[in-house]
């Protein structure tokens, strides 16, 4: 996949404390805006397969609706609890002119 930016949302998509579900080219991601900052990681549990955008969030970590593994939105690092082991991708974001994109991490 190329490491160009993708738009992904519009700004006004992801309010404070809401994951908001997306696509990056054929992945599935979730963003987050915390404390005003809107971070990128992949949205699949890597235990399951299940949407962590339909999870818990609290704070800086999104809980994994299954078997509440936690995982931290600025890094994609599993944290704490739950049977995954794996982290998932963090993204590069970039806001601009109110539209949000997203490249891979590197």
């Amino acid at each position: 996949m190329s490491v160009e930016w993708v738009r992904v949302a519009a700004e006004s998509d992801v309010v404070e404390g809401e994951p908001f579900a997306s696509e990056y080219g054929e992945r599935a991601i979730a963003l987050y805006r915390y404390e005003g900052t809107i971070f990128a990681i992949g949205d699949i549990c890597p235990h399951e397969d299940v949407r962590l955008s339909e999870g818990w969030l609290e704070g800086d970590r999104i809980e994994c609706p299954l078997h509440q593994s936690c995982f931290e939105i600025r890094t994609g690092k599993v944290i704490e609890g739950g049977p995954a082991y794996e982290d998932v991708a963090a993204y590069d974001v970039r806001v601009e002119d109110g539209a949000v994109f997203v490249r891979a991490a590197g």
